[in-house]
């Protein structure tokens, strides 16, 4: 399942507010509850501290235990709770009370200075006790007060609801409100979605960064960058679509012209000449058509990167080299090879046009009588493969130019299509190398220079 950005923010932002919602609970509850606890029996350890001025020792050690009943009604007085006291002499003697109130629970009493509280049973219910220890004449006795649980259990219920429900209450907000957050913070985000649906491919046009947020304002430059980019491809395939179609136009409109000429000569030798022009016309169509494959299998996605393998550039060029030695006899040039150990990984056969086209452009613009030279080799920092030769050179300004597909220099009377060397940087460029026109340093003439890094060295077997 893919991943969502608003499942994220919502797990992200919810999950600790719920976190702290859980801990606040038991903790809120705790301490309030604590205090509403010890208060209730602070007010019993009163109604026991009230018991006492009424019990009185006798000058012969008896205890007497004087409580009215107006006293004893007000201390039982309660609407919630049945209310319980017992007053114990030495050794646990009855003095006055309810008999039977448990006074001592050794396993749960919780002692305080002079103050015994705990949880018991009494006449089948739950109740409080807080018993008291007090010194008098020499003697020790056990001032006791209990009270049934109803108050106690109200009270925590009470607690609860109204802790529990301000923090339902809260927990709902909360998560709303979070929910509402993030689906606001995510709209710069489907307002690009939806002007990226709104597109067509005839009419891609950048976002307007200014209005996105911050944080995605760079990937919106980026996607902008990305549109300019394949602006400038589609255009450059357009233009490449129409100058092939062009190049393809005037050698099919030869062709044509002279099979209808064809047509009307009466001759055999008119016929022979017609026949041998609508040769050339198809080599020329043939060799651009090839040149247009070429071009396109070196381009990014053309040829699968699994054909590359290492070459010994020495060997391919003289595998290549028996059709370039006869087109340079035909042309009456000199064709010379300096070739040094050179080494590169690459698709045999791109690395093999691209020398072609070099070889084969030098070959075209050079006239007779002339030379061209094909070098290779290697050194630390690069592998270079090299044509010189003594045709009439590449100006300067047009030097960068002659690169771009269907170019041909003003003027030139040489046949060729402008691919040649189009062809040789874009195979150069997928293998990491790059293309230069230079100056040939011996006189009059062009160099072109191929230059790639030196591939990495395998390993030593140990």
């Amino acid at each position: 399942m893919a991943p969502s950005l608003r499942k994220a923010l919502l797990v992200w932002l919810l999950l600790p507010a719920t976190l702290a919602l859980i801990t606040f609970l038991p903790l809120a509850y705790h301490l309030v509850h604590q205090p509403a606890m010890e208060a209730l029996d602070q007010a019993l350890a009163d109604a026991s501290l009230a018991l006492i001025p009424h019990l009185e020792v006798t000058s012969d050690g008896e205890a007497r235990f004087t409580f009215p009943i107006a006293a004893e009604h007000i201390l039982r007085a309660d609407r919630v709770d049945e209310i319980y006291y017992l007053v114990l002499g030495p050794e646990g003697h009855f003095i006055a009370g309810d008999q039977g109130l448990p006074f001592e629970d050794p396993e749960h009493q919780e002692v305080n200075e002079d103050r015994i509280s705990f949880d018991a049973h009494f006449r089948g219910h739950p109740i409080r006790v807080l018993a008291i220890r007090r010194e008098i004449a020499s003697q020790t006795f056990m001032f006791i007060t209990a009270e049934t649980t109803r108050k106690r259990d109200q009270l925590r219920v009470d607690l609860a609801f109204a802790l529990i429900l301000p923090l339902m209450f809260f927990a709902g907000a909360t998560g709303l409100t979070i929910w509402f957050a993030v689906r606001h913070a995510l709209l710069p985000i489907e307002d690009i979605r939806r002007s990226l649906q709104g597109m067509g491919h005839h009419a891609l046009r950048a976002l307007d960064a200014r209005a996105a947020p911050t944080e995605i304002r760079p990937l919106v430059a980026e996607f902008n960058h990305l549109l300019d980019r394949l602006e400038q491809a589609s255009g450059a395939q357009q233009r490449f679509v129409a100058n092939a179609a062009h190049q393809l136009r005037t050698p099919l409109a030869g062709v044509r012209t002279q099979l209808e000429l064809l047509q009307t000569d009466h001759t055999a030798e008119q016929r022979l000449q017609r026949t041998h022009q609508c040769i050339g016309a198809i080599e020329r169509l043939t060799r651009l058509v090839g040149q247009m494959l070429v071009l396109l299998s070196a381009e990014p996605g053309g040829r699968s990167a699994d054909l590359a393998s290492p070459l010994d550039l020495p060997e391919l060029i003289r595998e290549r080299s028996p059709e370039w030695v006869r087109l340079a006899s035909s042309r009456n040039l000199d064709l010379g090879f300096e070739l040094a150990p050179a080494h590169l990984q690459g698709d045999t056969l791109l690395v093999g046009e691209m020398i072609a086209n070099l070889v084969v452009n030098a070959l075209s613009y050079t006239p007779s009588p002339g030379e061209v030279t094909l070098s290779c080799g290697e050194d630390a920092q690069q592998v270079w493969i090299q044509v010189d030769d003594t045709g009439p050179g590449i100006p300067p300004q047009a030097r960068l130019r002659v690169f771009e597909r269907f170019y041909r220099l003003p003027g030139s009377s040489s046949p060729g299509s402008g691919l040649g060397l189009s062809i040789v940087q874009e195979i150069a460029q997928s293998l990491g190398g790059s293309a230069s026109i230079h100056d040939r340093p011996e006189g009059p003439g062009c160099r072109v220079r191929v230059s790639f890094p030196c591939p990495p060295a395998e390993p030593t077997p140990s």
